[in-house]
């Protein structure tokens, strides 16, 4: 029975001491809670106030360069305005010297002395002094003017000079606009642009093409169009190869084309227009008398076919014209 009641009160005191156990381990749990929670806000606070320090000193740098600053403006305004005050004070005595010495001459003549005091009185040195002085600034006074005198005389010179050049500059400028090259191309297709001319005319390299189109519909050609080049050269052949050449955009059937001498600019006056009808006349011409070398030089191939002799067989070509 002993053993049993010993061991009953056993039982009994052990969810005590394990009460008891739990207490003291949550106890020391809070401790060290306490103490991490204590040891971390030290650090923070420290952190806190290197910050603090570290904008303190950038306030205080920064104040004092502004007051730097205003300082060195301070003195510069300073500086400017004792360089105005001797200025004005320069430019005062100046025209005040300037007003004394009307003044000063007629105090010397006011007084009619007999010539007994001439001689008898001598010459003041402070007479004298601004007698020499007055010598001075005349001596001044008209070297200035001479200098003027030459500058206007150098500005002139050069105004007269741009008026000689300018109508020498206008007869180039008209030289030029009258220099243009262009080419009028005609009996295109519908469905020509600048492509398909550009193309056509690649070998010649034109300096630009224009295709005149319709006002209601932009893409569709009018029949049409306008060829500029750089040289006299590149235009001579473009007449003379090109002309009556078929030409091809693959969207219409070929057909032959015209490329004829044009002026520049716009318009149907009659200045423009007498100026066009005598190109092509003389393109006529010329077209003419090389249609005309042509049939000779097939005449003469046909003779020499049928005769068997060439009687310009040791002449070049370009001087058989000539012994024609």
């Amino acid at each position: 029975m002993g053993d049993k009641k010993r061991k009953l009160a056993e039982e009994a005191t052990i969810p005590e001491v394990k009460k008891a156990k739990r207490d003291d381990k949550k106890e020391k749990k809070e401790k060290r809670k306490a103490k991490e929670v204590v040891e971390e806000v030290p650090v923070e606070e420290k952190g806190e106030k290197k910050e603090k320090k570290e904008k303190k000193e950038k306030k205080d740098k920064e104040e004092k360069k502004e007051k730097k600053d205003k300082e060195e403006k301070k003195e510069k305004k300073d500086k400017k305005e004792k360089k105005e005050k001797k200025d004005k004070k320069e430019k005062s005595k100046s025209t005040d010297d300037s007003e004394e010495k009307p003044e000063t001459e007629p105090e010397a003549m006011e007084v009619d002395e007999t010539p007994a005091e001439k001689e008898n009185q001598k010459p003041e040195p402070e007479a004298e002094v601004a007698k020499e002085e007055r010598k001075d600034k005349k001596d001044k006074k008209s070297k200035k003017e001479k200098k003027s005198k030459k500058e206007q005389k150098t500005e002139t010179q050069p105004t007269d000079t741009p008026a000689a050049e300018e109508p020498v500059q206008e007869e180039a400028q008209q030289s030029k606009k009258n220099a243009r090259f262009i080419c009028f191309v005609g009996n295109l297709p519908y469905s020509a642009d600048r492509e398909s001319l550009t193309k056509h005319f690649e070998k010649i390299a034109p300096v630009s093409v224009r295709v005149a189109t319709q006002i209601d519909k932009p893409t569709k050609c009018r029949g049409f169009g306008f060829i500029e080049f750089d040289n006299y050269d590149r235009m001579k052949t473009c007449l003379k190869l090109y002309h009556h050449s078929m030409f091809d955009d693959k969207k219409y059937p070929p057909r032959r084309i015209n490329v004829e001498l044009t002026a520049g600019g716009g318009g149907k006056s009659e200045h423009r227009t007498a100026k066009i009808e005598a190109k092509n006349k003389k393109l006529f011409e010329e077209r003419q008398r090389n249609a005309k070398e042509i049939q000779k030089e097939k005449a003469r191939h046909e003779q020499t076919e049928e005769t068997g002799q060439d009687d310009f067989a040791g002449v070049h070509p370009s001087r058989r014209n000539r012994m024609a």
